[in-house]
């Protein structure tokens, strides 16, 4: 058969898991700026009611969106080089020669199977953190005092949990509509007189999968970048071993090309 270059296959799976990393930089950076806007906005006396009334805890989840962060930068920058040295196998025709998709051959592949183990274990702390956790209301120091809730303190509650779930909020400052609200505009928030029961109505909710949909994608999207690495090691490794028994190598006609 004529020879095919297996950088045909290759490199647009490089790009393609690379381009997962991106979108998965940008979810785990969403959230973990939407807890650092909602605890500064919470402590400004300038656009919060109640400053320092309570502190809003991620319950751990800002952690692992932190890894999920730095393993998507490395992935995606990853990605950026072996498509560089999938293109140095179009020099001389290599690739040709080989049946390699790239160059430093086992490096690659050593690398990508190390990538695909930290992505399996980043993955599946994420799903087991975002289902079985959500965030959650502690004391801060303004709160002495303060249960049971009046209906200001419930409707500011009430806004910080709308502030996290739509990101629509822009400031904790109640002030102004306190007079138009009443126990049935607040919904359930509206019995919630202790912080326990703040605490207990958030825990209802199941998660934080359950609660904010771009959790539910990241996780999602977390299962398929990592099969997607996974699988371009497999072909990576398979490569030439499949090329040469379906006879797309070209015969050298002078030294090989074959180097690791």
């Amino acid at each position: 058969m004529a020879p095919l270059q297996p950088v045909l296959l290759e490199m647009p799976l490089h790009l393609c898991y690379m381009g997962f990393g991106a979108a998965m930089m940008g979810l785990s950076g969403s959230h973990l700026a939407r807890f650092n806007d909602i605890r500064q906005t919470s402590d400004d006396s300038a656009t919060s009611t109640y400053p320092g009334f309570v502190y809003v805890s991620d319950n751990g989840m800002n952690m692992v969106d932190l890894g999920i962060l730095i393993i998507s930068a490395i992935t995606f920058v990853t990605g950026i080089l072996f498509a560089v040295l999938s293109c140095s196998q179009f020099r001389g025709r290599r690739g040709e020669y080989s049946g390699k998709g790239t160059g430093a051959w086992f490096l690659v592949g050593f690398w990508l199977l190390l990538l695909s183990g930290a992505w399996a274990g980043l993955v599946s702390a994420y799903t087991a953190f975002s289902v079985q956790r959500i965030w959650q209301f502690e004391q801060g120091p303004s709160f002495a005092g303060t249960e049971p809730f009046d209906i200001g303190h419930r409707l500011y509650l009430n806004q910080i949990d709308y502030y996290l779930t739509a990101q629509r909020a822009q400031t904790l400052d109640i002030s102004g509509p306190l007079r138009f609200v009443d126990e049935s505009f607040l919904g359930e928030w509206g019995s919630v007189t202790t912080l326990q029961q703040a605490n207990d109505l958030l825990a209802s909710r199941n998660g934080y999968v359950h609660a904010i949909q771009s959790y539910k994608a990241t996780v999602a999207i977390g299962w398929v970048t990592l099969g997607v690495v996974f699988f371009t090691m497999a072909v990576h490794f398979a490569l030439p071993f499949v090329w040469k028994w379906l006879g797309f190598i070209r015969q050298p006609e002078k030294k090989s090309y074959n180097e690791m």
